[in-house]
């Protein structure tokens, strides 16, 4: 009984940060998101942007030139629209916060770059179908994993574009074993993997799920593709 009460207990405990945890996050996202920079590079002792900085690697990695402009979902401060334009991409960004929007455009400001960028929800994107080459998407929260989010993402994606999603789970690495922190950090279980993979398939997408290493930690990588003639093909 006792081993009972102390596992209920300990799954309450569990319950009341991870609601603390996705409340602080959405502040972040909202009325403190000109702290939000200063906040990842703390907790990821200053590697965020190396592991965000994957995402373009993936696609780099493909060899292969992408005649469609990317969209990037949920772009935050900006950071990595900023960057796509340094080395000449085309890249849209979309984002919902009103306050995303206004650190990101000071920074495009501040370093008289154009970076385009929308204002809206990813499950109702204002785009025409197939109109990215790729979508991007790094350290998503939670309604990137929706149905119709991932609905509208096949909807805007060319046939033959990739789906990129960068830090589902970011695990620290030490002498090449993993360090495992509830909430921060911590290597998603087989059911959870598992889950990503059904929610991508539901949505008509073939996935690939690998984790790469990083500056000192495994990213979680997450690489789809449209299924051809449903027929499950790549």
């Amino acid at each position: 009984m006792q081993t009972c009460v102390s596992f209920c207990a300990s799954n309450r405990i569990e319950q009341l940060l991870r609601c603390g945890y996705a409340w602080a996050c959405e502040r972040l996202y909202h009325e403190l998101a000109w702290q939000y920079d200063w906040v990842s590079r703390l907790v990821s002792l200053g590697r965020w942007d190396a592991w965000r900085r994957v995402a373009l690697g993936e696609i780099e990695a493909r060899k292969r030139p992408i005649d469609l402009p990317m969209l990037e979902i949920g772009f935050g401060t900006g950071d990595l629209l900023l960057t796509a334009q340094r080395l000449g991409l085309a890249m849209i960004g979309l984002e919902f916060s009103s306050q995303m929007h206004a650190v990101a455009s000071a920074k495009a400001l501040k370093e008289k770059l154009e970076a385009p960028r929308v204002q809206a929800t990813a499950e109702a994107m204002p785009f025409a179908d197939g109109c990215f080459g790729a979508l991007l998407a790094t350290f998503p929260a939670p309604f990137l994993l929706e149905a119709t989010t991932l609905g509208e993402c096949a909807r805007v994606l060319n046939a033959e574009g990739l789906f990129v999603v960068v830090g589902l789970w970011v695990t620290p690495l030490l002498a090449g074993r993993r360090i495992n922190l509830p909430l921060l950090y911590a290597t998603p279980s087989p059911s959870l993997l598992a889950s990503w993979t059904e929610a991508f398939a539901s949505a008509g997408f073939v996935v690939d799920i690998q984790g790469k290493a990083a500056a000192n930690a495994e990213v979680g990588v997450l690489v789809a593709r449209k299924k051809a003639n449903n027929s499950g093909k790549i």
